[in-house]
């Protein structure tokens, strides 16, 4: 199965606030087509029903396709798991939630976005930096994330 495939659905989706079902829904695809690429199950998806996901996703087969390097994990990360089970106080960074505050921020400017998308957007490139490197935020992911937003 091709993960960045599936690094891409659950990106756009969780920005976009969509389920599973009603991507699947908006795609015309039968019930639990998406769930089965998401978990594996669907080991080569056809290329109608990835064109029908880039089309409810408002991308492309291209953007769903595209291997993005500040995506991968690195061996030696701490997964999100772990870093939301750690105490807080063990990181010592608070600089870098101030920092990912003011991209993040800066990033928004004339998004006409939500609360709840600028928090998610928060919460993810927050996360993605303690996970690639704690002393500065991940702006290439930032960047990335947030220009999913429409």
């Amino acid at each position: 199965m091709n993960m960045t495939l599936v690094q891409q659905i659950e990106a756009r989706m969780k920005v976009q606030n969509i389920s599973v079902m009603a991507l699947e829904n908006k795609a015309g695809l039968k019930a639990h087509a998406v769930r089965n690429i998401l978990t594996g199950k669907s080991k080569r998806p056809s290329a109608l029903h990835v064109q029908a996901i880039a089309e409810a996703l408002r991308c492309t087969v291209k953007d769903l396709l595209t291997t993005l390097s500040f995506i991968q994990n690195e061996q030696g990360d701490f997964s999100r798991e772990e870093i939301l089970t750690k105490r807080y106080a063990q990181y010592s960074t608070t600089h870098l939630m101030e920092e990912t505050v003011e991209v993040v921020h800066a990033l928004f400017q004339g998004k006409g976005a939500t609360v709840r998308q600028f928090l998610l957007c928060l919460h993810e490139v927050y996360l993605r930096s303690l996970q690639k490197d704690p002393a500065t935020v991940n702006k290439e992911y930032a960047r990335w994330f947030i220009s999913l937003i429409d």
